[in-house]
């Protein structure tokens, strides 16, 4: 009797094994679909934690402001001493405003939004259509 439950212990053991291996495999390659989409790996951006902010959590490419507009880390993230420190909330407003000549800040989350929402239709998914299935109406 001994042997025969040595035995469904191998075979759950091996079994378990197999099972945690394509959980791995298949994670990594969720990272590099990701990655070979996108174009680069993504971070989001929670502007929801504002009271006044209307705006769901977006995608946010590092790549595209360092390397296509030539931004320093340091000019997004830094302290009031001009310091960068790891994990220092950017704030997109103060250059994406009507004054700098960029996309307002609106513009920009607008145009994020749109080339997403374009890839969706473009893999035969159906984003958000209307205003309020993104932003939530405030009292």
């Amino acid at each position: 009797m001994k042997k025969k439950n040595r035995k469904g212990f191998t075979i759950l053991s091996i079994f378990a094994a197999i099972s945690l291996f394509t959980v791995f495999v298949l994670a990594f390659s969720a990272v590099d679909a990701l990655t070979a989409y996108y174009g680069e790996v993504i971070e989001k951006i929670d502007d929801t934690t504002k009271a006044t902010s209307r705006y769901l959590p977006i995608d946010f490419k590092h790549q595209y402001h360092q390397s296509n507009l030539d931004i320093s880390c340091i000019t997004c993230h830094h302290t009031e001493d001009e310091e960068f420190v790891a994990g220092t909330p950017a704030q997109c407003k103060s250059c994406h405003n009507a004054d700098s000549g960029e996309l307002t800040y609106k513009d920009s989350m607008h145009q994020t939004c749109v080339v997403c929402h374009n890839k969706e239709l473009a893999a035969g998914k159906t984003p958000p259509t209307e205003c309020l299935d993104c932003h939530t109406q405030r009292d």
